[in-house]
């Protein structure tokens, strides 16, 4: 990848903001959620827009964390093929450390559902257990499953693919809105790792009713709001053996992606 986005991006003109007060103002597990993907100058360009409408989560003076995410799926890939496939029902189950916070990991399912919304439930777990499927993340998925979608899953998870990246997060002074910034990938399969995607980053914005105030600044800078789920691009650039139509264009288009057997 470029040096250009191993870089965080400028946040400079942003006050600071604690990670309590973060989740105090915009916790957002229930949201809608609209993403961009954009360049380096395209993207400081936006962030001029909103410097007096957000601060930036800062901790010990530091403002740019790295995550480390293991997805899981079943073995045919539901997931992914579920994403793939537009169905309204559709989720993602990973654990997530947060490797600049001391034994911070999280499980986690994220669930699509009603008109587009994304509910995200987790529990703090063990950071020996990050990457892994416990017994105790089997019983909290089929839980969710079933609390939302009314239906049983019995499915075996494997761990499908594991990605590092760095992420600055924005949250809204006036409203209950966040706006996340991920660049720097690192994708890892079962026998393929890439860390040269191109000059992208995603950014996510999570708001009550996916018309936030970035929602604005990146329409009015041209942007479009496009799906562009980072497991399931992930997958397609390790070389898992999915379906890829669905992403050939944001493939080739965004992370220079040359096509299956890469």
């Amino acid at each position: 990848m470029s040096t250009a986005f191993r870089m965080s991006p400028d946040t400079t003109r942003f006050a600071p903001v604690s990670l309590v007060e973060l989740n105090a103002r915009a916790a957002l597990l229930d949201r809608e959620e609209n993403k961009y993907l954009v360049g380096p100058d395209g993207l400081d360009e936006i962030l001029q827009r909103l410097n007096d409408r957000f601060e930036v989560l800062t901790i010990d003076g530091v403002t740019a964390f790295t995550y480390d995410t293991v997805y899981f799926d079943t073995p045919d890939h539901r997931c992914y093929r579920d994403h793939a496939a537009g169905k309204r029902l559709r989720m993602k189950i990973r654990t997530r450390q947060y490797t600049d916070s001391d034994d911070l990991c999280f499980f986690e399912v994220k669930l699509k559902g009603v008109r587009g919304r994304t509910v995200k439930e987790r529990y703090r777990c063990p950071s020996v257990d990050h990457g892994i499927v416990t017994s105790d993340a089997t019983e909290f998925v089929a839980a969710a499953v079933e609390r939302h979608y009314g239906r049983a899953f019995e499915e075996p998870l494997d761990a499908a693919l594991s990605m590092r990246y760095r992420r600055v997060t924005l949250v809204g002074t006036s409203a209950p809105e966040r706006v996340t910034i991920d660049y720097g990938f690192e994708f890892r399969g079962s026998d393929v790792a890439i860390d040269e995607c191109g000059d992208v980053t995603i950014v996510e914005v999570k708001s009550p009713d996916g018309r936030g105030v970035a929602d604005e600044a990146f329409r009015a800078a041209g942007a479009r709001s496009q799906g562009c789920s980072k497991y399931c691009v992930g997958l397609n650039l390790v070389g898992a053996e999915v379906p890829h139509n669905s992403f050939n264009r944001l493939l080739r288009s965004h992370f220079d992606w040359a096509g299956p057997g890469r």
